[in-house]
């Protein structure tokens, strides 16, 4: 079961575990982004709370009006579609500090045109659901 998104940067989520005592499910996450002359790669798993994920996908019939957001168990995942001056967009951050007090951060946010919104839309909502 994965999701595969190429723009406006890759996105690429596989399920490599589940947990049916507490509906969840930990994916491997890889993104790459190609902007400005640089190169930024994102690889990690996080486990999402399949209740989230369904509120995430019928919150993506909305994302015209306002914002849907899929954020991982720990807080430390954001995917957001939504708009930014009326144009679709599409973000996501990763955020995790230790307890040493060091911080990791990347985000990346872009426009998007509505066939590449469709697209997106379209990938999670034919994600093959095990609950």
């Amino acid at each position: 079961m994965e999701i595969k998104i190429e723009k406006p940067f890759r996105l690429y989520l596989d399920v490599v575990e589940t947990d049916e005592h507490v509906p969840s499910m930990r994916m491997q996450i890889a993104i790459d982004v190609q902007q400005f002359g640089h190169s930024l790669e994102y690889r990690g798993s996080v486990w999402f709370d399949c209740s989230v994920w369904d509120t995430f996908v019928a919150g993506l019939n909305s994302a015209d009006d306002g914002e849907a957001q899929l954020v991982d168990m720990g807080g430390h995942f954001t995917l957001r579609l939504g708009a930014v001056s009326g144009k679709p967009s599409i973000s996501w951050e990763m955020r995790k500090a230790g307890v040493t007090g060091a911080v990791a951060t990347a985000a990346f946010r872009s426009p998007i045109d509505e066939d590449t919104l469709a697209h997106v839309k379209n990938q999670f909502v034919r994600f093959d659901r095990w609950w």
